[in-house]
């Protein structure tokens, strides 16, 4: 299973999901255009003569699901929402799907499952399998619950919001209100939080972690690094910058391979 991470964070998230010739995308909150640029750069092609399976929404935020629309309809793909995500103008022009949160979703050669998790709208992590192997994505975290543990302790690879410093969203350039929200229980994972909950996943199915949705206003790579590193050494590691496209291997009991580099050794 070939994974293409397309955008991660504020910026704007999206991943395409490849196995057995066919694909899935997961959230749509950047471009066509910009998606498109990004794919290339990885050495695919986004619009290709077969059309994916799904385009799926965790949920409504801009970040999330504001390119949605044009996505699904320049891949002529069905749009995939749950109830919990409002999409008149989208159904009016599109074939829209609905899917519920905590039902497995056959789709082709991908079983994709999804979990509630605590956020400040309805939102979903989702865990794809395809050909043996699996992988989950769990950003917008408010906080670790003990089901969302268990939901990605059953995967070989794992992206991972470590959102904020604790520290840095304090005095950082957020007001107040922002910076309550994104700290409280429905806003978003800090780096402790996302380290003590990768802790838990060490001696699991897990075999590599990728932090993902990272702030450029209220963390940084190395903090966020340094933190989670230091609670899973038995763990490969590494950090996906906002804006950065990359692409992965998902390789069953091997872990991951990612298309730039193979390890870090944290």
């Amino acid at each position: 299973m070939r994974l293409f991470v397309l955008g991660s964070g504020s910026s704007g998230n999206c991943l395409v999901a490849e196995a057995e010739g066919e694909r899935i995308v997961v959230d749509a909150g950047i471009g066509p255009v910009r998606a498109t640029a990004r794919m290339r750069e990885l050495g695919g092609e986004l619009a290709t003569s077969r059309v994916p399976l799904a385009v799926l929404v965790t949920h409504h935020h801009g970040d999330h699901a504001a390119h949605a629309v044009p996505i699904a309809r320049a891949l002529r793909a069905p749009l995939y929402a749950h109830d919990g995500l409002d999409a008149p103008h989208a159904r009016a022009h599109l074939d829209v799907r609905s899917y519920a949160p905590g039902r497995p979703l056959p789709l082709g050669p991908f079983l994709v499952e999804t979990l509630p998790v605590p956020h400040d709208a309805p939102h979903v992590a989702v865990r794809v399998s395809a050909g043996g192997k699996r992988f989950a994505v769990a950003t917008d975290v408010g906080h670790p619950t003990r089901e969302l543990r268990a939901f990605l302790a059953g995967c070989d690879h794992v992206f991972l919001e470590a959102n904020y410093c604790a520290r840095m969203l304090e005095t950082g350039p957020y007001p107040t209100s922002l910076r309550r929200r994104v700290g409280g229980p429905l806003g978003h994972l800090s780096n402790e939080q996302a380290g003590e909950l990768a802790r838990s996943l060490v001696d699991t199915r897990v075999q590599s972690l990728v932090l993902v949705h990272v702030s450029r206003a209220n963390n940084s790579p190395d903090r966020a690094l340094d933190v989670v590193a230091s609670r899973v050494q038995r763990m490969h590691l590494e950090l996906l910058p906002q804006g950065q496209p990359r692409r992965f291997d998902v390789v069953g009991g091997a872990g991951l391979r990612g298309a730039e580099q193979l390890s870090l050794g944290f």
